[in-house]
């Protein structure tokens, strides 16, 4: 996990610790004021109708827990899947979906999405999914072959300047 004060910063930590990313993250790092949270997100093959990350919206680690200001937008960049790979779509709900706060169940993953009016999009190397920040996310397990890749995806998160205050160092 990468974290900058502003769209330079995050493109030269990005071309210093990841460079092969720095063209994905230079069409989104554009704000020089904004704070930006970069993750890579490796996730191992599961059942495909488990939520192997619950619903939930992005928020920024303060240092002694999460800060309460979700992000503008959030963006999902898919860089790899195994080929023989069925499931580990990104889920993204209504805001509204899950309003009462309480915990979503990991199982049965799929009723859920169902239920709440979640819309699935199919991990594909290359795509990339731009959703505004306050939306309710999760992403499904997956099968594959033992031998196969695992699901790649790059989460980059833009939160404005104002609000919470940015740890002192950048970390990866």
């Amino acid at each position: 996990m990468l974290e900058a004060a502003g769209c330079a910063d995050l493109l030269g930590l990005t071309r210093t610790r990841v460079p092969a990313l720095t063209g994905i993250v230079s069409q989104f790092a554009r704000d020089p004021q904004a704070i930006y949270v970069l993750a890579l997100n490796e996730t191992p093959p599961s059942s495909p109708d488990i939520f192997f990350m619950r619903p939930h919206v992005d928020r920024r680690w303060l240092g002694d827990g999460f800060g309460a200001a979700p992000p503008r937008w959030t963006a999902v960049a898919f860089l790899d899947f195994p080929r023989t790979g069925q499931g580990g779509e990104l889920v993204v709900f209504p805001r509204e979906a899950f309003g009462d706060g309480a915990p979503v169940a990991r199982e049965d993953a799929r009723a859920t999405i169902t239920a709440a009016g979640g819309r699935t999009i199919t991990p594909q190397p290359g795509r990339i999914c731009h959703l505004a920040g306050d939306l309710p996310h999760a992403v499904l397990g997956y099968s594959a072959a033992e031998s196969d890749c695992r699901r790649l995806a790059l989460v980059i998160a833009e939160f404005t300047p104002e609000g919470e205050c940015a740890p002192e160092t950048s970390y990866l």
